[in-house]
């Protein structure tokens, strides 16, 4: 009886310790998952507002520079606003 009683109160440690396991790698995995989100929050932020300055720029120097260099500098920024809308 006495070895029955052994035998069972390892195999409750071993599945207290499993659950353990079970529930740490559950909450890092939670952890990993909202820093990813607050990562890509960050990012569409950083970007949303590259695209804010691009137009701003854009538009000052547009009507800032006249003629043919004005032109190229207004397509590059569009150029890049296109390839931030991309991302």
């Amino acid at each position: 009886m006495e070895e029955f009683t052994k035998n069972l109160l390892k195999d409750l440690q071993k599945n207290l310790e499993k659950i353990s396991v079970l529930a740490i790698g559950g909450a890092k995995i939670q952890k990993s998952y909202t820093s990813i989100q607050d990562t890509k929050k960050q990012g569409e932020t950083a970007i949303e507002s590259a695209k804010k300055a691009l137009d701003s720029s854009s538009k000052t120097l547009g009507s800032s520079i006249k003629g043919q260099f004005g032109t190229k500098i207004t397509k590059v920024f569009e150029k890049q606003q296109q390839t931030l809308d991309n991302i």
